[in-house]
C-alpha cells in the first residue's frame, strides 16, 4: 500500500507576512521546506511526497530538492489561494497508488518520525486521523469582538494540527468539487459528522506552525537548542 505526502508550501496560510513565504524563510542552514521534507523524506511510513507550491516558487523549490536530495518527492503542483483548492489540484494530480494521504503544512519543520507515524497508522485503522494538542488553558468563545459567551473546559479542548492523514477515498468525498460550500478550516472539518471514524494523535508543544516574525524566533531558538 502506498502512502503520499502533500506538503502545502502556498496559500495565504503559509505566508509569514503578505509576498512572504514561510517555505522560503532560513531556520538555521536550510529553508524551513527543507526541514518539513526532511522529515517525510526520513519516515519510513511515508513512500512518496508531492510538493503543492506557488507557481513564482517551482524553481524554487525544485533546488532545495535537488540539493538535499529528497528522493521521495515524485511532482510539484501549482496550488490554490485555498487549502481546498490546493488539495483538488493535487488529488486529480495524484498517483492512482496511493491508498493512504498525509497533508502537511510546510510551517510545521518540526513534525516528528514518531508522529507521523502514529498518524498514518491511526489513519488506516479509522479512515481519518489527526495531529493534535491539548490545550492547557481555558479558551473563551467570542463571536463578536471581545466580548467572551462561553468558556470552553479545557479538559476537553483540542488544537488540531498537521499531519493529518486520510484513506484516499475519504480525502476524495471531502474534497468533492460537488460540494460547492466547503470551506476547510482543518482538513477533516467536513469528515467530523463521522467523529468516530476521526482519531487525534497527541503531538506535543513543538509541532510550532511559524506563521509571525515572532514564531519564526522561537523556532530559530528551538532549532539552534535542538542541534
Amino acid at each position: 500500500m502506498n502512502t503520499l505526502a502533500i506538503i502545502i508550501a502556498c496559500g495565504k496560510e503559509e505566508e509569514i507576512a503578505p509576498g512572504t513565504e514561510t517555505a522560503f524563510l532560513s531556520l538555521g542552514s536550510r529553508p524551513v521546506l527543507a526541514h518539513s521534507l526532511g522529515a517525510f523524506q526520513e519516515s519510513s511510513a511515508i513512500d512518496t511526497i508531492i510538493v503543492a507550491t506557488n507557481k513564482e516558487r517551482v524553481d524554487s523549490s525544485v533546488r532545495v530538492i535537488k540539493r538535499f536530495g529528497y528522493t521521495k518527492v515524485v511532482g510539484i503542483v501549482v496550488g490554490g489561494a485555498t487549502r481546498l483548492s490546493t488539495l483538488r489540484t493535487v488529488f486529480s494530480k495524484m498517483p492512482e497508488t496511493a491508498t493512504t494521504v498525509v497533508v502537511h503544512e510546510v510551517s510545521r519543520p518540526f513534525v516528528s518520525l514518531e508522529v507521523i507515524r502514529e498518524v498514518v497508522k491511526a489513519s488506516k485503522r479509522y479512515g481519518c486521523a489527526i495531529a493534535a494538542h491539548k490545550l492547557s488553558d481555558s479558551v473563551k468563545v467570542a463571536s463578536k469582538g471581545l466580548k467572551p459567551e462561553r468558556t470552553l473546559d479545557r479538559n476537553t479542548v483540542w488544537a488540531a494540527q498537521t499531519p493529518q492523514a486520510f484513506k484516499s477515498e475519504v480525502l476524495e468525498k471531502i474534497i468533492d468539487p460537488k460540494n460547492k460550500n466547503v470551506k476547510l478550516i482543518d482538513d477533516e472539518s467536513e469528515f467530523v459528522k463521522k467523529p468516530s471514524e476521526v482519531h487525534m494523535v497527541e503531538v506535543g508543544e513543538r509541532n510550532l506552525k511559524i506563521r509571525t516574525s515572532g514564531d519564526l524566533a522561537i523556532a530559530t531558538a528551538l532549532f539552534n537548542a535542538k542541534r
